[in-house]
């Protein structure tokens, strides 16, 4: 165990065993200041003691006094692929981070797509977390940048539900492990795979938003509705508090069918449809390529824009 005198920063090396108590008093040998030192807590004991106090939790570039509000989690998911969730989920984290909030993106999609655009591909994922033993879901967290952080994940996530589907709680996995890092962040995004099985309803379960992406297609409409249900399902079973909003992607102004499906959209859905629409844009193919976020890539670019004022819409929610 390392331990800093707090007055000359002097740094020792000491066997944990001598420190009989929680804390204890010694003295730096060379400035004589008098200091505590408290024992190291591991975090999967903060996780399953929900007793003892989280300022044991330590997260990659975030002092453990800095703590927020609860965090706002946010769910991005569809039935449906192609949606867009992956690029809402990078690009939406980016707009809320340049907007002075601190995020952290969870990757909990087993093709780890998210990952891999973050550069993180293979990285441990939300599976060795639930694995471990004696580390907690802090130490998995990695910082990429200004007020973003990434939760990755990998080709062991697959396994996440075979293992444990048939445990009983199995849908709160991913919520009981946000509640020791939760208040150490503004919002919290999870990126959900194309289903509506065990990784999207444990997101759902650990989030108090829901945005559905969409673009404006007949097929991709059956993968709003079926979110739509599900979360209907979910707050009445469970009577959890989950809100949702339905975020048009790749919108075609020009494309008629684009619009009879928008207008069909927000006649069933109304309130429940973002004001702001993130349009087509080749922007967001071209940053993919290069693994930046479209707004780093061109700034001027239609969608980057577009996620920035959904990130303020988001805000305003609160």
């Amino acid at each position: 165990m390392i331990i800093t005198c707090d007055n000359c920063n002097a740094r020792y090396n000491i066997n944990e065993s001598v420190i009989k108590k929680n804390e204890t008093s010694v003295r730096c040998s060379k400035c004589k200041n008098v200091f505590v030192v408290r024992k190291q807590v591991s975090q999967s004991s903060v996780e399953s003691n929900p007793a003892i106090n989280n300022d044991s939790v330590v997260i990659d570039g975030i002092d453990t006094a800095d703590r927020h509000h609860s965090a706002k989690i946010i769910s991005v998911c569809n039935q449906k692929g192609g949606v867009a969730k992956t690029t809402t989920s990078l690009n939406l984290g980016v707009s809320l981070s340049l907007l002075k909030k601190r995020v952290l993106i969870i990757d909990f999609d087993i093709q780890a797509n998210l990952s891999l655009l973050m550069g993180y591909k293979d990285a441990k994922s939300f599976f060795e977390v639930i694995q471990s033993k004696d580390v907690g879901i802090a130490e998995y967290i990695v910082k990429t940048q200004s007020n973003v952080w990434l939760l990755p994940s990998n080709s062991k996530m697959a396994l996440l539900s075979k293992t444990h589907i048939q445990n009983e709680n199995f849908e709160y996995l991913l919520r009981d492990k946000l509640k020791v890092i939760a208040d150490y962040f503004d919002y919290i995004i999870i990126d959900t795979p194309p289903s509506g099985d065990f990784y999207t309803l444990n997101a759902l379960l650990a989030s108090n938003l829901a945005i559905i992406p969409t673009p404006c297609e007949y097929l991709s409409m059956q993968g709003v509705a079926h979110i739509a249900n599900m979360i209907k399902v979910i707050r009445d079973k469970s009577a959890h508090e989950l809100d949702y909003r339905i975020s048009i992607t790749m919108f075609e102004a020009n494309d008629t069918a684009s619009r009879v499906v928008l207008k069909k959209l927000k006649d069933e859905y109304n309130e429940h449809v973002f004001t702001t629409m993130i349009e087509k844009d080749s922007k967001v193919r071209e940053s993919q390529i290069v693994h930046k976020p479209t707004i780093f890539y061109d700034k001027e670019s239609r969608a980057g824009r577009q996620y920035y004022n959904l990130a303020k819409e988001i805000i305003a929610l609160n």
